[in-house]
């Protein structure tokens, strides 16, 4: 910094402190007399606004206490509002919309919400019933100090600061929540309401002022400069887009996007007057959300405030470039209105962010034409988190009020701060990108149990089919068919899921099974006699080793080798020359569940649109006010099962093909179109569909 740069700061400073000082004396002439007369019957009004709570035990002594510390309210509040009159002053205060958490409320925290929600009404009531003198204000207040902008929130005398200075000097007193209350009513009824009066007193004066002195237009742009950033030049990039957005209007004229006809000369609004408007518009969004004509653009609702609001006669109009912002952002804002996949908390949280976001990126030409600003990545990236959140679920309400969290920040606060946007956009990258790995371990967790689960049903599948194949045609005695339906086939079970990593044991058990069904039946001839005896001793082994794989019960195990023992002795010497009565050929259990249940197949658009449907796909079920939405991550050619999970990645539903396509037909599910580029991009790009 050279030195006329340090000296005309500190010229600068000087200045305003002179000014604020003047400014608290002229608002202390109307001030000080209400709060003085608020003080004196302020017994009278605690015992008005205590209403039945004086019949109450301790009413007395509230009561007593409020009359003896009167005057001490009076002085140490003036005092305190007079503090931030001072320009190095700088003071903190407690939240009114702090969370509180509510399971763990105890009685002491019921009473801070009272509390808090008394004061944030007092507040809310008062900005919204002098917001346009409050402006006023303001702006002279920003002429006089040099600054493009001048914000409630730095404003000493705006209805935030009162009350909170209000709530300072109060809460050291011993009242309890209901009385502090009512005095704080007592404050509003006899000194906030008059705030309006006040600031537009305030107001003629700076006006008269202004009338009689002149002001050196330079120094004010260079004391303003450090206080906000200053607008780029327009780079080749906007002008292109501005190339694009006049081709799209001259397309879809006569439209609410068409350029607002401008008078010959006429000058045009600065960008901090726009600005002021914009931060208007935004903290009143819940009041005027069902007054506004939402066919319309914003840059008509910035028109007719930046009307109401100039006093100076001077017919103004916006600048082409600054129209051409606004509507732009009016078309992303209408993009993100219109998009289906968010649920309607998330969009109404996302909309909230159209006049900040209309505000920060004013001449800042590079947020429309660079895919990184951190401007357009933190809507982006908004945008991409709220997507086909299901807030039933406890992760996916997380994300939820994380946004929201982000949303209320920023239109709370200045939300043209560029600073404000870079920090939240780098806060909010790290939290999605932890989030979105937390999501990738559960997803991949939901996939390998869905594929275990699918590999032990081709497995039963598989283990079935071996019976049935060794036993086909073979009448087997009772017994054995029992022992293989009933024992063995969990041997093969166990043996066909590690097939891939011991392939050499289902063989064996496989080639066990078959020379045990063998083994029981009379042999044909001679030959056949001694090529059964031959692998007896090695079938016996392998069936004791696939007993012991399961842990099967030892005294079973010693009765059923004894019998086998036995039928093979009596085979062997030709005893049984008549087959065993009451011998069965069963068909696997397995198998048999599946010829029972044979669903009647059908093929149609439906199940051909699914069959071909690509993994990471977003499916919405159910109906639309009870919208749910699922991602496919895994499907089976063999079984037809599809897993879908929810944007937290835990698993959402497990359905076949044919009950999914019935779904489809049935108008409880359907295919989401997913444009995967971001909001803004997507946006943008409509201006190329010419």
């Amino acid at each position: 910094m050279n030195i006329r740069q340090y000296t005309g700061i500190s010229k600068s400073i000087s200045n305003n402190a002179e000014i604020l000082a003047k400014f608290k004396s002229a608002f202390y002439h109307y001030f000080e007399q209400l709060v003085d007369d608020c003080c004196r019957r302020i017994d009278l009004e605690f015992g008005l606004q205590s209403g039945k709570d004086r019949e109450k035990v301790g009413y007395g002594k509230q009561l007593e206490h409020v009359h003896s510390v009167r005057r001490k309210i009076k002085q140490n509040y003036l005092l305190t509002v007079g503090d931030a009159f001072h320009i190095n002053h700088r003071k903190t205060v407690n939240n009114p919309d702090q969370k509180i958490n509510v399971a763990a409320a105890s009685l002491a925290s019921d009473a801070v919400v009272e509390e808090s929600h008394a004061v944030a009404s007092i507040i809310r009531n008062c900005e919204h019933s002098f917001q346009d003198q409050l402006h006023q204000l303001n702006r002279q207040l920003s002429i006089k100090m040099g600054k493009q902008a001048f914000s409630d929130r730095h404003n000493p005398v705006s209805p935030a600061n009162l009350v909170h200075a209000l709530v300072e000097v109060i809460n050291p007193l011993k009242l309890t929540t209901k009385f502090r209350v009512a005095v704080y009513k007592s404050f509003e009824d006899h000194v906030f309401s008059q705030l309006g009066f006040i600031y537009s007193e305030l107001t003629k004066q700076f006006e008269a002022e202004r009338a009689t002195s002149s002001y050196d237009v330079s120094e004010i742009k260079e004391a303003s400069e450090p206080s906000t950033a200053s607008s780029e030049l327009i780079s080749q990039e906007f002008q292109a887009l501005q190339k694009k957005l006049d081709q799209w209007r001259s397309m879809h004229t006569p439209s609410v996007y068409d350029l607002i006809p401008k008078p010959e000369n006429a000058a045009t609004y600065e960008h901090f007057e726009i600005i002021h408007v914009l931060e208007i518009l935004g903290r009143f969004y819940a009041f005027e959300h069902d007054d506004r004509e939402l066919e319309k653009p914003l840059k008509w609702r910035v028109i007719k405030k930046l009307e109401e609001l100039n006093f100076s006669g001077d017919i103004k109009s916006l600048a082409k470039c600054d129209e051409d912002i606004l509507d732009l952002v009016a078309l992303i804002f209408k993009e993100i209105n219109t998009d289906s996949s968010l649920t309607s908390a998330v969009k109404s949280a996302l909309l909230q962010l159209e006049t900040p976001w209309a505000a920060v990126t004013l001449g800042q030409y590079s947020a429309f034409a660079g895919t990184d600003h951190p401007i357009r990545r933190l809507l982006n990236d908004l945008f991409a988190a709220g997507l086909f959140l299901n807030l039933a679920d406890h992760s996916d309400r997380l994300v939820y009020e994380r946004i929201a969290d982000i949303v209320k920040t920023i239109t709370r606060e200045n939300g043209s701060e560029h600073i404000r946007w870079a920090n939240e956009t780098s806060d909010f990258g790290r939290y999605l990108e932890k989030h979105k790995q937390r999501v990738q371990i559960l997803e991949d967790r939901s996939r390998q149990l869905m594929q275990n689960k699918e590999s032990l049903e081709l497995s039963k599948k598989a283990v079935a089919k071996a019976i049935d194949d060794s036993t086909q045609g073979k009448e087997l005695p009772a017994v054995i068919a029992e022992f293989l339906h009933d024992v063995w086939q969990h041997v093969l079970l166990v043996d066909h899921v590690r097939k891939n990593e011991e392939p050499e044991l289902w063989k064996k058990s496989v080639r066990a099974m078959e020379e045990l069904v063998i083994s029981v039946l009379p042999p044909i001839d001679e030959n056949e006699k001694k090529q059964v005896l031959k692998f007896l001793p090695g079938m016996i082994k392998e069936l004791r080793h696939g007993l012991d794989r399961i842990s099967y019960d030892k005294n079973a195990q010693s009765r059923f080798f004894k019998d086998l023992a036995v039928r093979h002795i009596i085979l062997m010497d030709n005893k049984d020359k008549k087959r065993e009565t009451g011998s069965v050929n069963k068909v696997s259990r397995a198998l048999e569940h599946i010829k029972d249940i044979k669903p009647e197949v059908i093929i149609d658009e439906f199940t051909e649109q699914i069959k071909s449907m690509a993994e990471n796909s977003w499916v919405a079920f159910g109906p639309e006010s009870e919208r749910q939405w699922g991602k496919l991550i895994w499907k089976s050619t063999e079984t037809e099962n599809m897993l879908f999970v929810g944007k937290n990645g835990a698993k959402m539903l497990e359905v076949k093909v044919q009950e999914l396509a019935e779904k489809f037909r049935q108008g409880q599910a359907a295919i989401v179109i997913l444009d995967e580029r971001p909001i803004v991009e997507r946006a943008l790009s409509k201006l190329d569909n010419l």
